[in-house]
C-alpha cells in the first residue's frame, strides 16, 4: 500500500479548514444594469471591494477571522447589509428591489426585518414605530446598525436626540463598533448644530386670505402642523390636536396648520369639514416646494414642528400629552426666569439707592 506524501496530508488539512472556515455569498439578481456591484465593508475594518455578476448571478467567498459586516450597494442605489461569519452560506434571489435573503443567524433576522417593513405602511409615524421595536426587541443584534443608519441617519432632517436614546439602548458589543463610535462623535457635533436650528420666516395665507406671520403670534410658542386633504394620516393627526389646542387655549400657544394642497377647493373643503377652524389654517398651494418644508427638509406626512418665540425649533413630530407637558414645562421656565430677572432687576435698585 502506498503512502500518501505528509506535504499532500498537510494540503488536504488546510484545505478541510479552508473551507470549514470560508463564507459564501450566493446570488442571482434580477434587474441589474451594471454588472458591477460594490461591497463596502463596515466591520471589522472599512475597506472597498467589487463583485462582477455573469446576467445576474454571482458567488462572493471570504475567509473572515472574525464576525464581518459589509454591504452591497446596487447600481439603483440600494443598500443591502451582509453579515459573514465562518463556514456560513448566503443566498439572495429576486428583483433588485424586492430581495430575498436565505441564511442563518443575523442574516436570517435581516430577512425578517426586511419582510416585517416592506408590510408597514410607509407613513412616517407607524414606521419609525416598527423600527424603534425591532431595535429596542434586539439591543445585541448587528442588524441595528442598519436600521439606525438607514431610518434615522439618513433621514433629511435627523432627530439627533432620538438616535442617542436608541443607541443608549443597544449593548455594549455594537456600541464599541467603529460605525457606532464615528456615529456618537458626529452626534455630539450635530445636536450642538441643532441647537442653532430657526424658521426665520413664515408667510401663507389663510381661508379668508389674510397673510399669517410670525407677528400674529408673537410672544407664543407655536406649533406648526404639516398635513395634505389626500393624506388620511395627516387628517387624524390634525384632528388629535382639537384635545392639544384645549388644553393649551389658556397658554401663550397657537398651531399653524400648513397645508401642503395644490387645489385650494380641496384644502377649503377638508379644513370646513372638520373641528380644526379653531386655529390658523394656511396654504400657498406650493405643495412640497413650499420654503418652510423644503429649509426643514419635510419628506412624509403627518410633520409637525415645534417653535419657540425667538423662533428657535425645539422639537419635532411631538404629539398628544407629550406635546401639551412640554409646552406648560417650557412656559413655566419662562415665567420663572421672569421672575427671577424681576427680583434681580428690583435687587439693582435697591442697590443703587444705598
Amino acid at each position: 500500500m502506498k503512502k500518501i506524501p505528509f506535504y499532500l496530508i498537510i494540503i488536504l488539512f488546510l484545505s478541510a479548514c479552508g473551507k470549514k472556515s470560508a463564507f459564501t455569498l450566493k446570488g442571482h439578481i434580477s434587474g441589474l444594469t451594471s454588472d458591477t456591484i460594490l461591497v463596502f465593508y463596515q466591520l471589522p475594518i472599512q475597506q472597498l471591494d467589487t463583485i462582477i455578476a455573469e446576467k445576474g448571478k454571482f458567488t462572493y467567498t471570504i475567509t473572515p477571522d472574525t464576525f464581518t459586516l459589509f454591504s452591497l450597494i446596487m447600481n439603483n442605489g440600494q443598500t443591502l447589509p451582509i453579515y459573514a461569519d465562518k463556514g456560513e452560506k448566503v443566498a439572495l434571489s429576486g428583483e433588485i428591489d424586492q430581495l430575498q435573503i436565505k441564511g442563518t443567524g443575523e442574516n436570517e433576522r435581516q430577512a425578517q426585518i426586511m419582510r416585517q417593513l416592506n408590510n408597514t405602511p410607509d407613513n412616517g409615524r407607524r414606521l419609525v414605530e416598527a423600527v424603534d421595536s425591532l431595535i429596542k426587541a434586539h439591543p445585541q443584534s448587528y442588524t441595528n446598525i442598519y436600521l439606525i443608519d438607514k431610518y434615522y441617519v439618513q433621514d433629511s432632517l435627523p432627530d439627533y436626540s432620538h438616535i442617542d436614546q436608541l443607541i443608549k439602548g443597544l449593548s455594549g458589543v455594537i456600541k464599541d463598533t467603529p460605525y457606532m463610535i464615528d456615529l456618537q462623535n458626529k452626534l455630539s457635533e450635530q445636536k450642538e448644530l441643532a441647537d442653532h436650528r430657526y424658521i426665520p420666516n413664515i408667510s401663507c395665507t389663510d381661508r379668508n386670505g389674510k397673510t399669517v406671520s410670525w407677528n400674529s403670534v408673537k410672544g407664543k410658542y407655536v406649533l406648526l402642523d404639516f398635513w395634505a386633504s389626500w393624506n388620511k394620516e395627516s387628517i387624524a393627526a390634525q384632528d388629535s390636536l382639537v384635545s392639544v389646542q384645549k388644553a393649551l387655549k389658556k397658554e401663550k400657544f397657537a398651531i399653524i396648520s400648513l397645508s401642503l394642497d395644490l387645489d385650494k377647493k380641496e384644502w377649503l373643503e377638508k379644513t370646513l369639514q372638520r373641528d380644526t377652524t379653531q386655529w390658523k389654517q394656511v396654504c400657498d398651494f406650493k405643495g412640497w416646494d413650499n420654503s418652510v418644508v423644503k429649509q426643514q427638509g419635510i419628506i412624509r406626512l403627518p410633520a409637525n414642528i415645534l417653535i419657540g418665540p425667538d423662533k428657535k425649533v425645539i422639537a419635532q413630530d411631538i404629539r398628544g400629552k407629550e406635546l401639551t407637558d412640554k409646552v406648560k414645562q417650557l412656559i413655566e421656565q419662562d415665567k420663572k426666569k421672569e421672575k427671577a430677572a424681576k427680583e434681580a432687576e428690583r435687587a439693582r435698585k435697591r442697590q443703587n439707592k444705598k
